[in-house]
């Protein structure tokens, strides 16, 4: 597969609307690093991650190459020669989706991490492959879980408001004034009967 084809491609899928939301994780990545994982079940907002991260960094769309390895595009398609022909291009930032479904991902990523100058962020919802190879890359990448929606984001996107997220201590502690507050904007009960019925994942 010819790589202007795959930025065609990229193209089509950053240029679909993303959802204004960011999950919790987002504000937790350090995206300077330069090999990003992403790894939790389907469903869970791993892509829309992602695709919040293509749109929003400083980085032009031109040097931005977003690819899926579950596309047919991408069968039998090695990621280092991907990755060598974007380098040689230009390119900065290398997004890889659902990495897991490539065959050889761990020796790729370990290779491009170690011959060019690209950013790498990748996600995978294979537990057991992603699992393996993390240990594979444990001195190159820094790999997060992103599981499915927590009760408060849930709230969140329901009602279009912010709720502070508290430790254990500081709900064993202040339970009823943080109880308190809560109630004057929502009825949890009912969100929580709504959550448990169909707002475990982002895209209910």
């Amino acid at each position: 597969m010819s790589l202007p084809i795959l930025q065609k491609i990229s193209a089509q899928i950053l240029s679909r609307p993303i959802p204004a939301y960011q999950r919790w994780l987002y504000k937790k990545i350090d995206f300077t690093g330069k090999l990003i994982g992403i790894k939790g079940p389907r469903g869970a907002g791993k892509s829309t991650l992602l695709r919040q991260y293509a749109s929003l960094c400083s980085i032009e769309p031109s040097k931005i190459l977003f690819i899926s390895c579950d596309h047919p595009a991408m069968a039998d398609v090695s990621l280092y020669d991907i990755a060598e022909a974007f380098y040689a291009r230009g390119g900065k930032l290398l997004i890889i989706d659902e990495i897991h479904k490539n065959e050889n991902f761990s020796t790729a990523l370990k290779a491009i991490y170690d011959v060019f100058d690209l950013q790498v962020i990748f996600s995978g919802s294979s537990a057991l492959r992603l699992e393996h190879a993390q240990g594979d890359l444990s001195r190159r990448a820094v790999v997060h879980y992103l599981g499915v929606l927590s009760l408060r984001e849930f709230v969140e996107i329901e009602t279009g408001e912010d709720f502070q997220s508290y430790t254990l201590e500081e709900i064993l502690t202040g339970h009823y004034d943080i109880v308190s507050t809560i109630m004057k904007r929502i009825r949890p009960l009912e969100q929580f009967t709504n959550y448990l019925e169909y707002g475990c994942y982002p895209f209910y």
